[in-house]
């Protein structure tokens, strides 16, 4: 991990996600990139300084935006953390598929408010939209996060061999907090459809590849996977819930619905989505 990108708002919960953002890179010795995406004329960077000078509310929100990046600029000099602020206008999610390809991000940090109702389906937060869109590892923050630390991760799935991957890649990410591990499988009537035996054989074999880390396998049951994974790590008092995001489709996603997206608007805690495929950008519909 060595570029870390956080989209915010300053809001409350982009403020915990930035936080949070800024505990990481200490700990991993990373580069923060804070962006925003203001609302301004979209043609801003192409006019010339007198056209601009027409437009005085433009010019505030920027002059606005450069205070608040340089109070963030402040708390990361005093964490010797390097920092990269930038704003820009037009349409968010490809502002930062695009900022994602030029400075190399491999990592994003969001604050979620999460949805409810029909705007989790017809609208969704952008934070769900990240999610679904951009091909790298996301962590979703919901609260405030002090000294951001990992006792008892989460890891749900299938336990197929092409998840490998990406437990390997949550084992790398939280190694240096030396938490334990909980590996989980939720029983429904459609999600993990393969025998038993044949399901821990296969968690048996993501266990072996904690090594030193302290590892638990567990089964539970519940009326779908979203729930499950909430229930279970309310019950151990979990301080991250991680989730493979490589295998989507977006039937699935219209008809049953997204495992990932319910955990990013449901979750109490922060859900870790794991995308290692190559950054692109999805047509939205």
């Amino acid at each position: 991990m060595k570029n870390i990108l956080v989209p915010t708002d300053f809001s409350a919960c982009a403020s915990n996600a930035t936080e949070a953002a800024l505990d990481l890179a200490v700990r991993y010795n990373a580069r923060i990139h804070l962006y925003s995406k203001i609302d301004i004329r979209y043609d801003w960077t192409t006019m010339s300084e007198e056209e601009k000078t027409a437009h005085p509310e433009d010019l505030r929100i920027i002059q606005n935006t450069e205070l608040l990046f340089s109070e963030w600029k402040a708390k990361a000099m005093a964490r010797g953390v390097e920092i990269k602020t930038v704003w820009s206008a037009g349409k968010l999610i490809e502002n930062i598929i695009d900022y994602c390809n030029s400075y190399a991000i491999d990592f994003m940090v969001m604050g979620s408010h999460g949805a409810s109702g029909k705007n989790e389906f017809f609208i969704g937060s952008n934070t769900q939209r990240v999610v679904r869109m951009v091909h790298c590892p996301v962590l979703i923050i919901k609260n405030d996060v002090q000294d951001y630390s990992l006792d008892k991760v989460v890891f749900a799935s299938t336990f197929d061999e092409v998840e490998k991957k990406v437990f390997q890649y949550l084992l790398d990410f939280v190694r240096p907090f030396e938490p334990v591990i909980h590996l989980v499988t939720i029983n429904t009537s459609g999600w993990f459809g393969q025998p038993y035996l044949l399901v821990k054989e296969a968690m048996d074999d993501f266990k072996a590849l904690c090594g030193t880390l302290e590892c638990h396998t567990h089964f539970y049951r519940d009326w779908t996977p979203d729930a499950g994974i909430r229930s279970f790590s309310r019950e151990i008092g979990a301080d991250l819930i991680a989730i493979s995001n490589q295998q989507r489709h977006p039937l699935k996603r219209m008809f049953v619905g997204s495992n990932v997206e319910a955990l990013v608007n449901h979750a109490e805690v922060p859900v870790l989505s794991i995308d290692l495929t190559s950054i692109t950008v999805e047509a939205e519909s």
